[in-house]
């Protein structure tokens, strides 16, 4: 029974990140540490990788830029 392998992601590279995808090791703190950032309910404690849906957001690090 032969079975053509599947290509394996390598998980000591990237690992998963809830709010943008993956990341690497190196840059842990951006999408694990939280940020107080300020008035905005929706984004408020979220780590710096995180980008704010809501239009009025006002927080420097998570503003909506759409």
């Amino acid at each position: 029974m032969n079975h053509p392998s599947v290509p394996q992601r390598d998980t000591a590279e990237h690992l998963p990140c809830h709010h943008c995808g993956a990341y690497e090791p190196a840059d842990q703190a951006r999408h694990t540490e939280p940020v107080h950032c300020g008035p905005c309910i929706t984004c408020v404690d979220k780590p710096a990788c995180f980008s704010c849906r809501l239009m009025y957001c006002v927080c420097d690090v998570h503003r909506y830029r759409g």
